[in-house]
């Protein structure tokens, strides 16, 4: 493989874990369970918006895949410990 080649591939991979780290900030989540584009990164922040009442009501009507993309959601953002929250004796 060429030097360039490399140098594009070390360029996207580390522009994604940029992009996927900005992502986890944005949305309070633990970890992104979804490839962060911009279309389901969309989709993610309008769901985590709504109420719980609202989140539990989506995932009760969700199928399959969205179901578990949801879920994904919610254990993500449960896992989440903000920040501030980690100064030592909070």
């Amino acid at each position: 493989m060429s030097d360039y080649k490399a140098a594009m591939i070390t360029g996207l991979v580390n522009d994604w874990k940029l992009q996927t780290v900005e992502v986890k900030e944005k949305l309070r989540l633990k970890y992104v369970p979804f490839n962060p584009t911009p279309e389901l990164i969309a989709e993610a922040e309008a769901f985590l918006a709504l109420s719980d009442a609202d989140r539990s009501h989506k995932l009760e009507t969700a199928f399959n895949e969205e179901a578990e993309f949801l879920i994904s959601l919610e254990t993500a953002r449960a896992l989440y410990e903000d920040p501030l929250d980690k100064r030592k004796g909070v």
